[in-house]
């Protein structure tokens, strides 16, 4: 009974804690089995009660007690760095898209997905990849990419959170974690480079060639290649977090097997969700087991995923393919949404450069709730400055942010306009506030760099500050301390470059210590 009442007691003290230390406590008591052998079925629940999360194995029939043995040979920590790096590497081949409308919702959405797993409250990252296969991955310390030809691809916003549960449903059940600790530890971080170029295979085959050979070439294809109980794993856990955030549990499923229907002898589109996502008979049906065995939830399909979906679409099909499936779409009357078809021929109207019948086409939306979503608004900013409307453009901007005051879409184009139209003073205002509210944004502190370069208010206390901090939010923490070694070094120009040769120099012991390390 002591022993018992000691792991109560361990459980009740970890109520104010993290999911994630919730999740090891729980587990930790229950490897000595005392909720198992001891606890009644009322004390168990009792138990749980006391932790702000159940464990999340329970309703998820099947799924092992993976404890912490699979991290045993890479810390939290390790494994960011390893998922930053791949994802600096991805950047750095230009494969990324930074589409902030798309990347706002992403991170929304599964956001949201990831709120009901285990890992409640870790920073996850998603991330937009400009490429027209089907597929989606995701890498060590939760960042997880999907390709512009999976969203362009779903039919319903419950079929694109299938595929974003199923990839956090590998980070929640630390599949990558468990691969990658075959690898000599000396080896991870060189490896991100092979890993960035076999993922991104599909979009550049010579990087891929790169990644295959050596030594290191086999120990990449094994941290990627999931194997089957791993992907039904990740299956189990997609399903309830989808459902858990009011989804369709049938839409994982029936967008696996649409997938395999449709591209079972040409394989091009869909190759790489293929190999990646092996769909198999036997998984198929326990998923859709699963979802017969749930009640039915049938979430409407959200005014972002509407939108975003045809931004990926105009991508996918290009300007004049796009302008076609408009017409044609409207005419015969086949959408979900009009106001998100005339959202997408605008777009590929504005693309075209055709002002007039992108303006046109805007406005033809009637709903407000499509008329006041940032993805609009941003574009009707646009259209204001390509007719010279100037000061529209700038109001509308304002309005717009006050309403959305942390939409990046929105806060990015006004700077670009401000920036293009040498409105210096009320740019540099705005990101006063920016580097406020948001001082981990590498695209701040770029914006800043470029406000304060010669060409502009030419500032080198403030440029390299700019740049500085900017690489060290990358983690490029070599080229942060030359740029802050600059900045002390320049002399000051104006009111406050003190204050910011202050805040570089306590800057510079932490940048040496993350360099050293």
């Amino acid at each position: 009974m002591k022993l018992l009442n000691q792991c109560l007691e361990q459980l009740y003290q970890t109520s104010n804690k993290t999911p994630q230390e919730q999740r090891d406590a729980l587990i930790d008591v229950s490897r000595r089995g005392f909720l198992k052998q001891v606890l009644s079925a009322t004390t168990y629940g009792i138990a749980m009660s006391t932790c702000a999360h159940k464990t999340f194995a329970e309703g998820i029939n099947g799924l092992p007690d993976l404890g912490d043995s699979d991290r045993s040979n890479l810390t939290p920590y390790q494994a960011d760095q390893l998922g930053q790096q791949v994802i600096y590497s991805i950047y750095s081949q230009g494969s990324m898209l930074e589409d902030y409308d798309c990347l706002d919702y992403l991170n929304n959405i599964g956001g949201e997905l990831a709120s009901f797993s285990p890992l409640a409250g870790q920073p996850f990252n998603f991330y937009l990849i400009k490429d027209r296969d089907i597929n989606a991955f995701a890498l060590p310390g939760g960042y997880i990419c999907a390709n512009n030809g999976l969203i362009y691809n779903t039919l319903s916003e419950a079929e694109l959170t299938s595929v974003l549960a199923h990839e956090i449903g590998h980070v929640v059940q630390h599949h990558i974690f468990r691969n990658i600790s075959v690898q000599n530890r000396a080896q991870w971080m060189g490896m991100a480079g092979l890993l960035a170029g076999a993922l991104l295979a599909p979009i550049n085959p010579g990087l891929a060639i790169v990644a295959a050979q050596g030594g290191q070439g086999v120990g990449v294809q094994n941290m990627l290649a999931f194997s089957r109980d791993y992907e039904r794993e990740a299956d189990r856990v997609g399903q309830q977090l989808m459902y858990k955030a009011g989804f369709d549990a049938h839409a994982m499923p029936e967008f696996f097997q649409r997938m395999q229907d449709t591209y079972k002898f040409d394989t091009n589109e869909a190759l790489a969700f293929l190999q990646t996502h092996p769909v198999t008979s036997e998984r198929l049906s326990e998923a859709e087991s699963r979802a017969n065995q749930l009640p039915v939830k049938m979430r409407q399909d959200s005014n972002s995923f509407l939108l975003i979906r045809e931004k990926c679409r105009v991508r996918q099909l290009g300007n004049d393919d796009s302008i076609r499936f408009y017409e044609s779409a409207i005419a015969s009357k086949r959408y979900v949404s009009l106001d998100a078809q005339y959202f997408g021929l605008s777009l590929a109207q504005f693309m075209k450069k055709n002002i007039k019948e992108s303006t046109d086409a805007l406005n033809k939306i009637t709903q407000p709730r499509y008329q006041s979503h940032p993805a609009v608004l941003g574009l009707r900013a646009r259209q204001l400055i390509a007719m010279r409307q100037f000061n529209l453009a700038d109001k509308l901007y304002d309005q717009a942010l006050a309403d959305y005051p942390n939409n990046k879409g929105l806060w990015m184009g006004q700077l670009e306009f401000l920036m293009a139209s040498r409105s210096y003073i009320k740019a540099g205002t705005r990101l006063d506030k920016l580097v406020q509210n948001f001082p981990k944004d590498p695209d701040v502190w770029d914006q800043y760099a470029i406000l304060y370069a010669d060409d502009k208010f030419d500032n080198p206390i403030r440029y390299h500050y700019g740049l500085g901090t900017e690489y060290y939010v990358l983690g490029n923490f070599s080229g942060a301390l030359n740029q802050y070694q600059s900045a002390l070094k320049a002399k000051i120009q104006q009111p406050g470059d003190d204050d910011i040769q202050q805040l570089v120099s306590s800057r510079i012991p932490d940048t040496m210590r993350n360099l050293r390390n």
